[in-house]
């Protein structure tokens, strides 16, 4: 297994990415000669690490030697603020970004094809290897389906309509290429996500490779996200009533994202890292420079006595490593200040460790699914579908609420806003919040409502998709429509 976990540290280090004009990569080593990597399984399977690499992108997860990472993505909601302008983040926190705009507006599309585009050409040349057993090409093909349908899901909740390439793209059908609606796109996300399910190991999530469980969590939020509760309750079902259910919600809540995420049961993806070779700079960008920091309003959205708040939330005065007198201004030793509102995230951050100059090499694992996450998804589609009085439905929340640790009171029954705020406060800075207000729909409500500075400016919202990127709208001239109020 080591040796499994060093090689995916390699490719995803030396993966290249497309370039920004070839939104479909056709060949992920840059070679002309795809029989040199799939004479034997073991090659493959090299290949098969590659499809990874987009994962390994900063705005995706996290890297050495950056300014941001993907929890960023939380700034774009009513959760957070961000005063770093690292990839654009704060220009579409504001409400200011337009085709034109780089950073996430543009490298989002540009890394979630190039990953498209990996497991494209792994796919295309898996049964190129001899002798391989059935058994195992349709793990390695269902691991593959799992990342595309992962990447798909990302750029259509972000983008709306896309191009659909299942095969290696030549730049003849690139530049022919239509987009197709998004219920086309999410029809073929299932079935990717349908055969991941059934050819997948049904095991525990341990070692950075999807499980059953990880798809059928995949499922369920690319149902929930096109509001098909009926089957989103029956697929998270089908793993959380299972006898067979490998997996269980965590004792500590602040060890899902420091210190005990290893075979973690409740954690069920996650992008791995293992310092000093493989590492990011988490705890300087969040911990040091708070270039990203909580709002008020989630502050406030915890209910009274919710522990979670102190296990998410740095508030003045509460220990902290940059300061022997706490979280406070005065004799702070931290990079940069404290932010204006006197608030800094405490969840995935290394509290007892100053790491003002980075050189500290952070490798807190990037959580993507977790069992939490799945509990109030299926209380959500129970509830959506008119099944909120299932006492199934419930439970569900209330396991959360109630896990060792948080033991918050359970309720009694569920409304819309139980689930949505149960899902606010477990899920805080986890990088989904953004994605719930665009499926809720109360994104144009609610964002403009957000400041997003000291001078208490007001974000601006300007639409439930991004634009497509400008240069590919350029490439693309004559054959796509920009996206609605992006023209």
């Amino acid at each position: 297994m080591k040796k499994i976990n060093k090689l995916i540290t390699y490719i995803l280090t030396v993966g290249v990415l497309s370039s920004c004009s070839d939104f479909l990569k056709k060949d992920p080593l840059t070679v002309t000669n795809s029989g040199k990597f799939f004479t034997n399984e073991a090659e493959a399977n090299r290949v098969l690490i590659g499809c990874y690499n987009a994962l390994k992108q900063p705005i995706i997860s996290n890297g050495p030697n950056q300014s941001g990472n993907f929890l960023m993505w939380e700034a774009l909601s009513d959760n957070a603020l961000n005063s770093s302008n690292y990839e654009s983040f704060d220009v579409v926190m504001r409400g200011e970004h337009t085709p034109s705009t780089g950073g996430i507006v543009e490298k989002t599309w540009n890394i979630l094809f190039s990953g498209v585009g990996d497991c494209n050409y792994f796919l295309a040349n898996l049964d190129k290897v001899p002798d391989l057993a059935q058994d195992k090409k349709d793990k390695m093909k269902a691991e593959a389906l799992f990342l595309r349908a992962y990447y798909y899901n990302e750029l259509t909740q972000l983008y709306g309509d896309l191009p659909i390439r299942l095969t290696p793209a030549t730049l003849t059908e690139e530049l022919k290429q239509p987009r197709s609606p998004k219920s086309v796109v999410v029809d073929q996300i299932l079935k990717d996500v349908d055969f991941a399910i059934a050819n997948l190991p049904k095991t525990a999530y341990t070692n950075g490779r999807p499980v059953q469980g990880s798809a059928i969590v995949l499922k369920t939020r690319v149902l929930l996200n096109n509001e098909k509760f009926k089957t989103a309750a029956e697929t998270a079902w089908s793993l959380i009533g299972s006898p067979a259910n490998p997996f269980a919600l965590h004792n500590n809540y602040a060890g899902i994202f420091f210190k005990e995420q290893d075979n973690n049961k409740e954690i069920m993806f996650s992008v791995q890292f293992k310092a000093p070779n493989d590492y990011h700079s988490l705890d300087q960008i969040v911990g040091s420079r708070m270039a990203v920091f909580p709002t008020v309003e989630l502050l406030n959205a915890y209910e009274p006595n919710d522990p979670r708040r102190l296990m998410t939330i740095l508030e003045p005065g509460q220990p902290w490593a940059y300061n022997p007198a706490g979280f406070q201004r005065q004799g702070s030793k931290a990079e940069s200040p404290i932010p204006f509102n006197d608030l800094a995230f405490k969840k995935w951050v290394n509290l007892n460790e100053a790491n003002a100059s980075g050189a500290t090499l952070s490798d807190q694992h990037m959580v993507k699914i977790r069992y939490a996450d799945l509990l109030l998804m299926y209380a959500e589609a129970m509830f959506e579908d008119g099944q909120g009085a299932d006492p199934r439905a419930l439970k569900a929340l209330n396991d959360v609420r109630t896990r060792p640790g948080v033991n918050m009171p359970e309720k009694t029954s569920l409304t819309r806003d139980i689930i949505r705020n149960e899902r606010r406060v477990e899920l805080a800075f986890e990088g989904l919040r953004y994605n719930d207000l665009i499926r809720w729909e109360t994104a144009e409500q609610i964002i403009p409502t957000l400041i997003h500075n000291s001078a208490n400016a007001k974000r601006k919202f300007k639409s439930y998709y991004f634009p497509v990127p400008l240069k590919q709208m350029d490439i693309m001239k004559g054959i796509w429509d920009q996206n609605p109020g992006w023209q």
